[in-house]
C-alpha cells in the first residue's frame, strides 16, 4: 500500500520517516580490538544476523553485571582462608599421632569458621 503526502495530495512518500529526536544516536563511542577480536565479534554479529553496533549495545545493556565483593566480604574470605590454613596445620599435627592435643585447636578452627559463615549469611544472604 503506498502512502501519500498529506500536505501534497498524489505525492508519495519517500524513505524512511523521520526518527522523533529523542530517538536519534548523537553520540558516538570508539573501541579498539585486536584482529582476532574484531573476527570475532564480526562473526558473532553475522552468526545473529545484527550490525556489530546493534550487537555492542545488547551486550552493553542487556547482560547482567555482577557486582564486586564488598569490603566486608573481603575481609571475611580473608579470613576464612587463614582459618583453612590453621586447619590444614590442625590435620597435619592430627596425621602425625598428635591427635588427643590437637583435637581441641581443630574444634576451635572449626567454630571460627562458622562464625565466619554465619555473618556473612546474616550480611549477604545471596553469598551462601
Amino acid at each position: 500500500m503506498r502512502k501519500y503526502n498529506s500536505n501534497a495530495p498524489g505525492v508519495k512518500l519517500r524513505g524512511r520517516p523521520k526518527k522523533e529526536s529523542s530517538d536519534k544516536r548523537n553520540r558516538k563511542v570508539s573501541v579498539n580490538f585486536t584482529d582476532a577480536e574484531e573476527r570475532e565479534i564480526k562473526e558473532k554479529a553475522a552468526q545473529a544476523g545484527v550490525s556489530i553496533a546493534e550487537l555492542l549495545r545488547i551486550s552493553a545493556f542487556r547482560l547482567s553485571v555482577i557486582e564486586r565483593l564488598t569490603d566486608f566480604e573481603r575481609k571475611a574470605l580473608r579470613e576464612l582462608m587463614y582459618q583453612g590454613k590453621n586447619l590444614n596445620d590442625q590435620v597435619r599435627a592430627c596425621q602425625a599421632n598428635a591427635w588427643p592435643s590437637t583435637k581441641r585447636k581443630a574444634e576451635a578452627c572449626l567454630d571460627g569458621i562458622l562464625a565466619i559463615l554465619g555473618k556473612l549469611k546474616v550480611h549477604n544472604s545471596t553469598l551462601i
